[in-house]
């Protein structure tokens, strides 16, 4: 599965603080540390920008939009993002526990190496992401939509697909145990042998040579 990259200029960022704002833009931007941690804000914007060790705990951000960009070390845990759109960019080595992203738009989207315990994507629309060696233990995906969506490496166990509509996704390669799932969020997905024969035993199918 192909994700398409951030369109992003390394070599032409202004470096600059992150300043208090109702409203925080920023485009073609380094930002190598700050802390908008217990904020309540109407509007973020980060475009073709690299965020490095930011901090954005226990807030409440309106609306967020972030595109063509590189998170790394970031926190948004406890943080509520009402209205959330991400698209071609990256998140690495950070910390989304407990985070609200319900009704979030996520597209061309890579999380590694981050904890994302009790992240909430409920009715979320997810298409082209890749979870990398994440820990998502008790995520909530209820209602939500996901196609072409990779989790590798990841654990999973105690999350939840109910009522979840999958469409080329693959779990062979995480923990999935005590996974919450129904028959009709099935669609199109990748498991291995143990996981086909665990999901089967959750629905009632007995398996006999």
């Amino acid at each position: 599965m192909e994700i398409r990259k951030p369109i992003l200029d390394r070599k032409n960022l202004k470096e600059t603080a992150l300043v208090e704002s109702s409203l925080v833009d920023l485009d073609d931007t380094l930002v190598n540390e700050g802390s908008l941690d217990n904020k309540s804000i109407d509007e973020i914007k980060i475009n073709s920008s690299v965020l490095n060790n930011v901090s954005l705990q226990s807030s409440k951000v309106e609306e967020i939009k972030i595109m063509d960009s590189s998170l790394n070390s970031v926190s948004f845990a406890g943080t509520n993002f009402s209205h959330t759109y991400f698209e071609r960019s990256t998140i690495t080595k950070s910390r989304l526990q407990g985070t609200q992203l319900a009704e979030c738009l996520i597209r061309d989207v890579v999380i590694d190496k981050s904890k994302c315990a009790d992240v909430s994507f409920r009715f979320a629309r997810i298409k082209s992401m890749v979870f990398l060696d994440c820990d998502l233990e008790n995520a909530d995906f209820l209602g939500a939509s996901l196609e072409n969506v990779i989790f590798r490496n990841c654990s999973l166990k105690n999350s939840q697909f109910s009522q979840t509509k999958l469409k080329n996704v693959s779990f062979k390669e995480s923990n999935i145990e005590g996974i919450a799932i129904d028959k009709d969020s099935f669609g199109s997905i990748t498991v291995n042998t143990g996981q086909a024969i665990y999901l089967a035993s959750k629905l009632g199918l007995n398996i006999e040579d």
